[in-house]
């Protein structure tokens, strides 16, 4: 998860404030990054979760990891949600900042903050939707989930006998009948929360470097 940017953009609680402007904005800015930080922790703690549960034990343990990353998404899309209405009443103030040098830098920042805080939301959407997933489908142990393939394929080279060679729906395979494990969908979720994840970086670079020039005039 991103990690490289985080004290710096943590820097901005060093400013002295001088106006109820100031304070304001100040105090909006803190609350989001300190949502935004936060969240990348629950996003590392999500990964984390999913790359190491073993859905496929039994009913018990399904149920139980699933619970522990239905709360994770709940605390991340509920804070990721917060961090965008924060920086939208961010933005309604920045109109009454008379510099449009400093107005402009603000508003840099703010949109830097609120994108990350935007792609932290969508990730936890699509935690939802795995979420909803895993709830409905039941633990394949490998013995049995070996077993579905070697039946697909056995099933698949029977059609393949009573059709022309040149009938490509024959060619799709067992992986369109056998769906993976649920340990293997959510291993593969996790890699997909680290790579999708990597491009909050960017926005907390470009935010961090706007803390400077936009709160100068505090």
């Amino acid at each position: 998860m991103p990690s490289s940017t985080s004290a710096p953009l943590r820097e901005i609680g060093r400013i002295h404030v001088t106006t109820p402007l100031c304070k304001s904005l100040v105090g909006d800015a803190v609350r989001a990054i300190n949502i935004e930080t936060e969240n990348n922790e629950r996003l590392a703690l999500a990964e984390h979760t999913l790359k190491s549960a073993d859905l496929d034990s039994n009913q018990l343990v399904k149920h139980s990891v699933v619970a522990d990353i239905t709360r994770q998404y709940v605390t991340l899309r509920a804070a990721a949600v917060e961090g965008n209405g924060i920086m939208r009443d961010f933005l309604k103030i920045t109109k009454t900042v008379a510099s449009e040098e400093q107005r402009a830098d603000l508003i840099s920042f703010a949109e830097a903050l609120d994108g990350a805080l935007h792609r932290q939301k969508v990730l936890s959407d699509d935690l939802g939707r795995l979420i909803a997933y895993l709830d409905a489908h039941e633990p394949v142990d490998k013995d049995t989930h070996d077993s579905m393939i070697f039946h697909a394929i056995v099933e698949q080279n029977d059609r393949r006998l009573s059709h022309s060679i040149f009938d490509q729906r024959n060619y799709f395979g067992p992986a369109a009948n056998v769906p993976d494990q649920l340990s293997t969908i959510a291993k593969n979720a996790s890699e997909e929360i680290r790579t999708r994840a990597e491009p909050l970086e960017s926005d907390e670079i470009a935010a961090a470097t706007r803390i400077d020039p936009a709160f100068a005039g505090c």
